[in-house]
């Protein structure tokens, strides 16, 4: 960009002093456009949080007063406001003082680094408030006099501050995704998911002992609590609503003890007598389906019992079963350990002499169109898995903000506070979503949605304490935003893509970078940034058809062009 401004005069100054005192600086101010002043940057621009620049001052052979003292002030002015930074004091060779020294004959030269907080694009100048007073007849005049002012760079370039996701005022359109997250105001936030299965399946089981080497069924055993149980199941799921009962299952086993022919065809004959004794016990329930088979001896269901006891030699038992493979083998060795067996045949073997019953009941569940309407109707007899899975299936905020409110207010819901927090905001409601994502502090995913909301609101500590502590994959969007906000670009542009990548290249002075960035991404604040980008290219028509485009779709881009210093010069000849 071109040096902004020629050299300006403001000569208020008392007449006395322009008469006597002023002598020693009187021929410097006339030929005052001899200082040579450059700034670097040319353009001041925000990187973090303030604006840094380095003010070269450079006065020509012949040129500074020996008697001469001058106070130069760098001074950012903005509309109505102004930024005043330490000043710089130079004298001529005869000055008795401790200040920067410039050579009549030879002339001299300083170079200043000044910085200073901002926050914000805008239109101004950094100008030098130059002073003046002499060290001579004059040396009891302690005060100085206005002598010039100096353009020294054009206003704040602020591109850093167009990233999304920093501070509310940054905000870029909400896009839902289809995998738990959304993606708004430049970072994600993760949904939390809802443990829904539409249809349920319950399971009862039941089972018939029999005595050694033994398939009759006792009377005792039909008695049993668990046979009851097992018969009320069938009875209610053969009639419940949206239930359907599978069939029932009896599986006859034998203990691993004797020949093994012989109890496979024990097996076999408890499996059929066991069926059949279930059969008179489920008698007047129409429709059932039985499946029955037989398991001979049950090694997994002996081994399952030894390893959950407490008999003492267990583990030489559970050794047995490793080494052999074969039944025979097997029950030979437990058979010889005498004193084991005894123990055995008590405590274990009894317990698989048996036939086993199951069956499973089906429930189909209410369907999408019946879950939302009882959600969006109140109904708080639906589960907090239902009012989750609910939300998710209408895409209008403020019936999922309802829905999750429910959630949220009928079950105290860590998952409902979260979800919750996220559509407050795809609504603009950033206080309200910090205020969910506080009461969600046992989601894993709220670290990364307070750190992104925190971001939102202009809180960069605390963004960053919770982006600390959650997951890196998560808050990768969130980090690079934060990077762009401190001025660390490298950093960003490791962790972003789309516009914040454009903007963290843009800072990084990388017209390519941006532009590839920029390209497949939509909307008002996009083209805003392509119209820097063509401006800084000097493709001024490029720019003007660009800003135009977004300030039509967002017309409150306007002001913000018309204070940006990017289009400074652009908008003396284009109108928006």
């Amino acid at each position: 960009m071109k040096r902004f401004a020629t050299v300006s005069l403001v000569l208020s100054m008392v007449a006395s002093v322009m008469v006597s005192c002023g002598e020693c600086y009187e021929k410097m101010q006339k030929k005052q456009d001899q200082i040579q002043v450059t700034c670097v940057p040319e353009v001041l621009t925000l990187k973090g949080s303030t604006v840094d620049a380095d003010i070269t001052v450079s006065f020509p052979e012949m040129y500074f007063n020996a008697e001469t003292v001058l106070k130069i002030t760098p001074v950012f002015v903005y509309g109505d406001g102004e930024i005043e930074c330490a000043p710089k004091y130079v004298q001529g060779e005869d000055v008795v003082g401790n200040y920067t020294a410039i050579s009549r004959f030879e002339g001299g030269s300083y170079t200043q680094h000044i910085s200073f907080p901002f926050n914000k694009p805008a239109v101004g100048t950094l100008e030098l408030r130059i002073e003046a007073k002499c060290y001579d007849d004059c040396k009891e005049t302690a005060d100085f006099t206005p002598w010039a002012t100096i353009a020294a760079a054009k206003g704040v370039s602020a591109v850093q501050a167009l990233a999304a996701g920093v501070g509310a005022a940054a905000a870029t359109e909400s896009v839902l995704a289809e995998n738990g997250k959304v993606s708004a105001n430049g970072s994600d936030y993760h949904f939390s998911e809802a443990n829904f299965e539409r249809s349920s399946v319950t399971t009862a089981e039941a089972e018939i002992k029999y005595q050694i080497n033994s398939s009759t069924v006792r009377k005792n055993q039909l008695t049993a609590e668990q046979i009851k149980l097992f018969k009320d199941f069938v009875a209610a799921n053969k009639e419940a609503e949206r239930t359907t009962l599978g069939n029932v299952y009896a599986s006859g086993y034998a203990s691993p003890d004797g020949p093994e022919k012989f109890n496979n065809k024990l097996s076999e004959k408890r499996s059929q007598t066991g069926a059949k004794a279930m059969k008179k016990q489920l008698k007047g329930i129409e429709g059932l389906n039985y499946e029955i088979a037989s398991y001979g001896e049950d090694w997994d269901g002996f081994k399952t019992l030894v390893e959950n006891s407490d008999i003492e030699d267990k583990d030489l038992i559970l050794n047995v079963l490793q080494m052999y493979s074969s039944p025979i083998e097997r029950d030979q060795e437990i058979q010889n350990m005498s004193a084991v067996f005894k123990v055995l045949a008590k405590e274990i073997l009894p317990e698989l002499r048996r036939t086993r019953f199951a069956v499973e009941a089906t429930y189909a569940g209410l369907t999408d169109e019946e879950i939302l309407a009882a959600a969006k109707g109140g109904c708080t007899k639906l589960d907090v898995e239902h009012m989750l899975h609910a939300a998710t299936l209408t895409n209008n905020v403020a019936e999922k903000i309802a829905i999750y409110e429910l959630a949220a207010n009928t079950y105290g819901d860590a998952r409902a506070y979260n979800n919750l927090g996220i559509c407050y905001v795809l609504s603009a409601k950033l206080p309200e979503a910090k205020a969910a994502f506080e009461k969600a502090e046992a989601a894993p995913e709220v670290a990364g949605n307070l750190a992104a909301i925190s971001l939102a609101m202009g809180d960069l500590e605390a963004a960053k304490k919770y982006a600390g502590s959650a997951n890196a994959e998560a808050v990768k969007a969130t980090e690079g935003a934060i990077a762009i906000a401190e001025g660390n670009y490298q950093e960003a542009k490791a962790k972003l893509n789309g516009y914040n990548l454009a903007i963290a290249e843009l800072c990084d002075n990388n017209i390519e970078g941006a532009k590839a960035a920029i390209a497949e991404v939509k909307g008002a604040k996009a083209d805003y940034v392509r119209a820097i980008i063509a401006n800084r290219e000097g493709d001024t028509d490029k720019a003007a058809a660009y800003l135009k485009a977004a300030v039509a779709a967002e017309p409150e881009l306007k002001a913000q062009a018309q204070n940006d210093i990017e289009f400074y010069e652009l908008l003396q000849s284009v109108e928006l």
